[in-house]
């Protein structure tokens, strides 16, 4: 009987590189230039168990409207302190502005570059990106999406605890 290879990052075709369980070859794919993080033994990951998806959805709803609830009334706000009108274009760009600003520093947590921000100003496609953000940030802190390069010292890869053969990223702690 032959033994299988350990667990890990495998080339595979087109300069990919796939993810081996141990047992069978999982879905997670990367390109063959960008490897995952590896493990640091000075860091302590997160534990306990990433939330469910429906917990998951139920948070990020609950995020989602309540921030664009309040993003709303506080452009209106402004706008009547400064005397102008309080509907029309004017309040919805404002609660844009007030939505980007006040998801800059959590959408950094979630992966996304301090620049990113920006797109949150592009009508509709903000609506979009604040729902990825949103949902992103309720799995804290755990990730399911590949970290960026320049993050990817502060995550570390863990197999999933409830899932056999998924992967997670757990955000490492330095003490």
């Amino acid at each position: 009987m032959t033994e299988s290879p350990p667990a890990g990052w495998y080339p595979g075709a087109d300069d990919y590189q796939r993810y081996w369980t141990g047992t069978r070859w999982s879905e997670h794919m990367i390109r063959a230039d960008r490897m995952p993080p590896s493990p640091d033994p000075s860091a302590r990951a997160a534990s306990g168990t990433p939330r469910s998806v429906l917990v998951r959805t139920l948070l990020t709803a609950a995020a989602i409207g309540t921030l664009l609830i309040l993003a709303n009334r506080a452009a209106e706000f402004v706008l009547a302190a400064l005397s102008l009108p309080t509907r029309g274009y004017l309040r919805d760009w404002g609660a844009l502005g007030l939505l980007a600003l006040t998801l800059f520093l959590p959408a950094t947590r979630a992966g996304y570059r301090k620049r990113d921000f920006l797109l949150l100003m592009i009508p509709l496609y903000s609506y979009f990106l604040i729902c990825r953000i949103v949902w992103r940030i309720s799995y804290l802190p755990f990730a399911d999406w590949l970290p960026r390069d320049e993050d990817a010292a502060n995550w570390r890869q863990v197999p999933h605890p409830t899932l056999p053969g998924e992967l997670l990223f757990a955000r490492v702690r330095r003490d």
